[in-house]
């Protein structure tokens, strides 16, 4: 990754055309070929252009263009702080400690917000292959079975809730139990094995809006 701190003025052409007029930013050439632009103020960048783009350099003018796109940002450079280059590795996962099971509270707090009438047994049930997220009842008096996952639901996530269900069927007060999935949205895959199952579906911006405090976890997904 180059980082450029530059006294520079920034001309963007694409959907629509924008002047930045003289002022000190950072400018990050990335190596996926996007290229960020900074103030020293604010979290959000000023300008970007995603990658890939191509970088040519005349003098004290730098063009990034994007051919997919037409897009160009013009960079005239008055004076330059800093002009780094770095080898960057980074192979590590984004773990969410909490967010998830923030949610899974919530909702447990307010388990008719799942289906009128739920009503909430324990939360992470103890089963030899994993916690179940939510152990319901639902109006008819069955033992639900409910998964929640904050991000988009992949084929994965039904196979899991079927285990759960293997695990909760086992015991004859219990089943045949019902298997819920929460999430945001669900990949064609798990749609289909949801089907297949008989499962059912419940998204979780839905869920949430009928819980309390659920608008602010629903900020974070």
């Amino acid at each position: 990754m180059r980082i450029l701190v530059t006294r520079c003025s920034i001309r963007y052409e694409g959907r629509l055309v924008t002047t930045l007029e003289t002022g000190d930013r950072v400018v990050l050439f990335k190596d996926d070929g996007a290229v960020v632009v900074h103030a020293g103020q604010g979290a959000k960048p000023i300008n970007y252009m995603p990658g890939p783009t191509v970088v040519a350099e005349e003098g004290r003018t730098i063009t990034v263009s994007r051919p997919s796109s037409g897009e160009s940002l013009v960079i005239d450079v008055e004076d330059v702080h800093a002009d780094t280059a770095w080898e960057l590795e980074d192979t590590a996962k984004l773990v969410r400690e909490g967010r998830e099971k923030d949610i899974q509270a919530t909702i447990f707090a307010t388990p008719h917000a799942i289906e009128d009438g739920m009503v909430g047994l324990q939360r992470e049930l103890f089963t030899e292959v994993g916690p179940v997220d939510l152990f319901c009842r639902d109006t008819d008096g069955r033992t639900c079975v409910i998964e929640v996952k904050r991000v988009r639901a992949v084929a994965a996530a039904v196979e899991q809730l079927t285990r759960y269900m293997e695990q909760v069927d086992r015991n004859v007060a219990h089943a045949p139990a019902r298997g819920i999935l929460v999430a945001p949205e669900l990949a064609p895959q798990a749609r289909v094995l949801l089907e297949l199952r008989g499962y059912d579906f419940v998204p979780l911006d839905e869920v949430l809006s009928r819980c309390d405090g659920g608008q602010d976890l629903m900020r974070l997904f």
